[in-house]
């Protein structure tokens, strides 16, 4: 087989264009998160504990729990898109205070605290009345978006709380009986 010129230069550029972007398609970048966000931006650490807070609040039992219906992603879209900038920028200000009560009390992030640990934190959060504004915004809202991700989720719209549309199913073989009212 006799190979040209012409032919071995582009087999070569061939090769060089793929050595060169081979390293950007291996590059794993997990410093970035798995959403794309208009008005602020999350790292993809706290996108993980973001997704690790919804799986404490609605946990994996015998049904799925938040993680499995993303609830971390569609509370950060809804922050993105419906609320006020300021209440973006003391949710994600809260994110930071939420990580850095976990680390006073656990002297660890987090991220690397244990189911018990978690279920604490968030018992103790949820106990406080003097909170913090941003700590407290932070948790209260995404709970709230938790819940509201969980049941507006497939999974619990067509298998926990399964929607029947009124007047019910049409069942056209059955007779209609005639009723005649009688007057006296």
């Amino acid at each position: 087989m006799q190979v040209t010129r012409r032919k071995a230069i582009q087999q070569f550029l061939f090769v060089s264009a793929g050595v060169a972007i081979l390293p950007a398609c291996l590059q794993d970048d997990k410093s970035k998160s798995a959403i794309l966000l208009k008005n602020f931006q999350v790292s993809g650490q706290q996108e993980k504990m973001l997704e690790e807070l919804t799986e404490t609040i609605i946990p994996t039992t015998a049904t799925p729990g938040a993680k499995a219906v993303s609830a971390h992603l569609f509370a950060l879209k809804m922050l993105d898109d419906c609320y006020k900038k300021e209440d973006q920028q003391q949710f994600m200000k809260g994110l930071t205070a939420f990580d850095k009560t976990a680390q006073e009390k656990f002297d660890q992030p987090f991220l690397k605290c244990n189911k018990t640990q978690r279920d604490t934190l968030l018992a103790a959060i949820d106990g406080k009345k003097d909170l913090p504004a941003e700590l407290a915004f932070f948790y209260t809202t995404a709970k709230k978006l938790t819940i509201q991700a969980y049941t507006g989720s497939r999974f619990y719209l067509t298998s926990v709380q399964v929607y029947k549309m009124i007047p019910g199913k049409y069942r056209g073989c059955i007779p209609v009986k005639n009723h005649s009212i009688k007057t006296s």
